[in-house]
């Protein structure tokens, strides 16, 4: 916004840090590391004579000078600085003063020291009262600081009791990261304080503790919390908030929800307020603006159901760092006018480059950007991903906003259904009763399946996709233990957290929540699971030197977690694959090599298999198989069919009939088919028929 003019007084002409001597002299020094000059007069000694044994200029200001000792006199005549020589008289650093005020008074996040701040503070007073991100915190309350004995220090207590729950939290989850409280405020009996998923559920675990004579109740804050209070509010303060309220409530259309901001420095009850005399600037007022805003919409859903347009036409403002506090208290405005400002090119409008992520409308008529950079409509439509209107010209259409948006959304990969191909019903068994196990009894599964050799490891994939309507969990009881190595690149703490042996499995196990798993067969739509078979894996016995045959099984599904210590539950999705191979002589015949596990936010597995019925299928030719825990395929239509079992006869040997009946044993899947043509044949022929044939 425009400047209000130059400041009262001008700049100091004097040196800056003056220093009077026993002569009457003045020596300028400005501390630190300074240039040596040629002409500095060396000190002299009471008759006039060069002093050799006098520090030179450069060294009486270096930084390492020599501590004054207890007794001197003259330390303090050398500290002592004096005031400014220029015109301009010394003022006290009020901006400091208020700080410290504030944090005194604990007000500095309430409504009223927000809008003081924006009117007298400089311009980082709105910092600390920025809105937190709500989809990735949460709000605990906190009961027995009125109680307590810290109740009778300065400031009520409060700061002793931030301090002790981020430093115990630590200390009790063991982690080496910091437990930081982001936002804390006193209603009533209760603390409020708001910090991260994560971090608030650390300080959870501090339930019940005793803090300052008393104990702690610390439980999950309700979805609506009581308002704030005004009644440590000033006088003058509740006066300001009142008329920036009625200034607001003149310039909003509910209609065509409409906040009109523009040309404020005209408005009459803003000028009679003194806004715009003096030293205090416009942007403080905009501040102030949005701190009542802040105030008036509790939610960011009421925000967006209340204001969808802007218009700031008018106010002279020619970079949007002035207006930042706009972005921060409606971030998902739809419509902006910036008309008749003073924007002359890009920089000014860089900051806004990642915000305002929802913008369709986009006004800039009648700024000298029009005519300093014509092209700079191009730049814009790139920063805003949804610009349909750029100062009345189309730049895109609703369709292509649509295709860029499921362009950007990610695939999965299509689900055709499971491809199980299980050898004697191994990897059918092994999943069922280790699902069943592992909610129940994982310390006898891991003794069983798991020897000294075996590995696992366990990875939070907290960035995935989710449905918008379930809020994520929080991860703290598992990113202790996460090698997600998108987020650790260090490789000792990769190796650190891969988990080698039967006891350091069980250990980490031991750990982690307790699970509960959808029953295997009753609900089998809730998974995916996939199963080969692998070769040339080590052979535990020695026996084999190019190695023996496993399985590789790959499982999709859900699981319901408790926290430890609470009864708080939560929904997860996961991933696990196992690498099963033949187990060690003397122990269980099958052995998990490795067990890699992949957590994340709740999300029904693309394209999951209703749940399976069994149908039995004649198979003349090969011996009768299990019925997998697999749902067949679709049957290809009948020009298909004919298809595949002329190349089945081709590949095989075998007669069109004997073909079919493979196939429709193998649920017309080709490769699958092929590979149960091969096993059996193995079987049945222990040596190679086209070798003895051309014998």
């Amino acid at each position: 916004m425009a400047p209000s003019g130059p400041r009262k007084g001008s700049a100091p002409t004097g040196p800056r840090n003056s220093r009077g001597t026993s002569n009457g002299t003045k020596a300028a020094s400005r501390g630190g590391i300074s240039k040596r000059r040629s002409n500095v007069t060396g000190r002299v000694d009471k008759d006039g004579d060069l002093d050799m044994d006098a520090p030179s200029a450069a060294n009486r200001n270096s930084r390492k000078t020599k501590r004054a000792e207890p007794n001197d006199p003259t330390a303090a005549a050398r500290s002592t600085r004096p005031a400014p020589t220029g015109s301009r008289a010394p003022r006290p650093n009020a901006k400091t003063q208020q700080i410290i005020q504030r944090v005194f008074n604990g007000t500095g996040g309430s409504l009223s020291s927000r809008i003081a701040s924006g009117i007298s503070g400089g311009a980082k007073a709105f910092k600390s009262t920025r809105p937190v991100n709500a989809p990735n915190t949460m709000t605990l309350q906190v009961q027995g600081l009125k109680s307590s004995k810290a109740a009778s220090n300065e400031g009520g207590g409060l700061k002793e009791l931030l301090t002790f729950l981020e430093r115990k939290a630590q200390v009790v989850s063991k982690t080496a990261r910091n437990i930081r409280i982001k936002k804390s405020s006193i209603n009533g009996d209760f603390v409020y304080i708001t910090a991260s998923k994560e971090d608030a559920e650390e300080i959870l675990k501090l339930n019940g503790f005793a803090f300052a004579g008393t104990s702690l109740n610390i439980t999950e804050a309700p979805g609506d919390l009581p308002p704030a209070s005004d009644n440590n509010m000033s006088s003058t303060a509740l006066e300001v908030k009142d008329a920036l309220r009625n200034v607001l409530s003149l310039r909003y259309d509910s209609g065509a929800k409409l906040l009109n901001l523009s040309s404020l420095g005209e408005d009459a009850g803003l000028n009679q307020m003194g806004f715009f005399s003096g030293e205090s600037k416009p942007e403080k007022l905009f501040r102030a603006l949005m701190a009542v805003c802040d105030g008036l919409f509790k939610t960011a859903q009421e925000k967006r159901a209340a204001v969808a347009s802007v218009s700031l036409a008018g106010n002279s403002i020619d970079d949007v760092l002035q207006i930042m506090s706009l972005t921060e208290t409606f971030p998902d405005l739809v419509n902006l006018d910036l008309s008749r400002n003073h924007f002359k090119d890009l920089k000014g409008l860089q900051k806004w480059r990642y915000r305002l992520r929802k913008l369709e409308t986009l006004l800039l008529n009648e700024n000298p950007i029009e005519a300093a950079n014509p092209n700079y409509a191009a730049e814009l439509t790139n920063w805003f991903p949804r610009l349909q209107n750029l100062s009345g010209i189309q730049v895109r259409t609703p369709e292509q906003v649509a295709a860029m948006e499921a362009a950007a959304r990610p695939t999965p990969i299509p689900q055709h259904g499971a491809d199980f191909r299980d050898i004697n019903g191994v990897g059918e068994g092994f999943i069922k009763e280790f699902v069943s196990m592992y909610d129940v009894d994982r310390q006898n599964l891991a003794a069983k399946y798991y020897d000294n050799e075996s590995t696992f490891s366990i990875a939070v994939i907290n960035s995935s996709p989710h449905p918008q309507n379930n809020q994520p969990p929080g991860w703290g009881a598992y990113i202790k233990f996460s090698r997600n190595h998108n987020k650790i690149t260090h490789t000792s703490t990769r190796i650190q957290r891969l988990f080698v042996g039967t006891n350091l499995i069980q250990s980490a196990w031991q750990q982690l929540p307790p699970t509960r798993h959808p029953d295997l067969l009753a609900e089998f739509n809730k998974y995916i699971i996939d199963c080969h078979p692998i070769h040339g894996l080590p052979d535990p016995s020695g026996a084999s030197p190019v190695g023996v045959d496993g399985m590789i099984i790959t499982m999709h599904g859900e699981f319901e977690d408790q926290e430890p210590g609470t009864i708080k539950t939560a929904k997860r999705s996961f991933s696990r694959t196992f690498l099963l191979g033949p187990g060690a002589p003397g122990r269980n015949p099958i052995r998990v090599i490795s067990d890699m596990l992949s957590v994340r936010a709740f999300n029904p597995p693309p394209g999951s298999t209703p749940e399976p019925t069994v149908q039995p299928v004649a198979q003349p030719v090969v011996q009768p198989v299990a019925q997998p825990i697999v749902q067949p395929v679709t049957q290809p239509n009948a020009d298909l069919q004919q298809q595949m079992v002329i190349e089945l006869c081709n590949r095989t040997g075998m007669t069109p009939e004997y073909s079919k009946f493979c196939l429709d044993g193998a649920n017309w899947n080709f490769d699958q088919a092929l590979v149960m043509f091969n096993e059996k044949r193995v079987r049945v022929f222990p040596y190679d028929p086209d070798e003895v044939e051309a014998n």
